[in-house]
């Protein structure tokens, strides 16, 4: 406990624990939405196109910011095109829209010359390095995101269980559709830094799973997610600190440890 305490006076561990607890809240709300609609795989491919958007970062001397959220919603853009105009499955377009991400970031990244460290705080993320800038930032989306999907929660909700009865009851289900691919899409990038290109997913799908496994009804999904999530932000964190160990690892293992236990308690 002497060395949380300690830690606590330092104002990176303050930032980290901050942020912790955004993106968990943030990831596992969003992530309720992903495991209902079975988008595991697209928040994979919007990871790597944000790593095509940071390689264009490093190439044009562009903040990674900004350039790692324009490509992450153009390519989320081009996947929700994709499977309203043709006849692919929504595995086979977004399949396009990631590998199109990921040759491109590579094909970039040849191209540079250098030892590029700030690439690898993205591949596996670095949430002792998040500064107040990227607090901010992470503010501002969460309470953006939450925002809009507290105010389209009942359609949004629609569209997830039946699309066609959605579209008979009025619902503009091409808007939404679009809607849920874009805020998917800016809160795996504005996470990034937390646990990395690697395993943002994994701060997406677990804790929703999680609760998934506990709940019997829509609020507790949604509440039981975010505590969990926030969870496994703070006690991965403090854990890291004891153990030496990096924090966007060991804040993923503390998540599926909590989804073990659920799997138990669910028997």
């Amino acid at each position: 406990m002497s060395m949380i305490s300690e830690f606590l006076a330092y104002p990176f561990f303050q930032r980290a624990l901050i942020s912790s607890v955004i993106v968990g809240i943030l990831c596992s709300y969003a992530g309720c939405f992903v495991i209902m609609r079975r988008m595991a795989f697209f928040s994979d491919a919007i990871a790597h196109a944000a790593f095509a958007g940071i390689a264009a970062g490093m190439l044009f001397n562009i903040d990674f910011s900004v350039s790692s959220v324009a490509v992450a919603l153009v390519i989320a853009a081009l996947i929700a095109y994709l499977s309203e105009k043709t006849a692919l499955s929504h595995d086979t377009t977004i399949g396009i829209g990631f590998s199109a991400a990921i040759a491109s970031g590579m094909l970039i990244i040849g191209a540079l010359e250098g030892y590029r460290g700030d690439l690898f705080a993205f591949l596996f993320g670095d949430i002792l390095t998040i500064s107040l800038r990227d607090i901010l930032l992470l503010s501002g989306t969460g309470i953006a995101v939450l925002s809009t999907l507290a105010f389209c929660f009942k359609p949004l909700l629609q569209i997830a269980f039946n699309k066609d009865l959605a579209k008979v009851e009025g619902i503009n289900v091409r808007f939404f559709e679009y809607l849920i691919f874009l805020v998917i899409a800016l809160v795996v990038t504005v996470s990034l830094k937390i646990v990395g290109i690697i395993l943002v997913t994994s701060l997406l799908i677990v804790p929703a799973a999680s609760a998934k496994n506990l709940a019997s009804n829509m609020r507790q999904l949604f509440t039981l997610s975010a505590v969990f999530g926030v969870v496994s932000g703070i006690a991965g964190l403090t854990a890291s600190v004891y153990l030496n160990t990096p924090s966007g690892p060991t804040i993923v293992l503390v998540s599926i440890g909590i989804f073990i236990l659920t799997l138990f308690k669910r028997s």
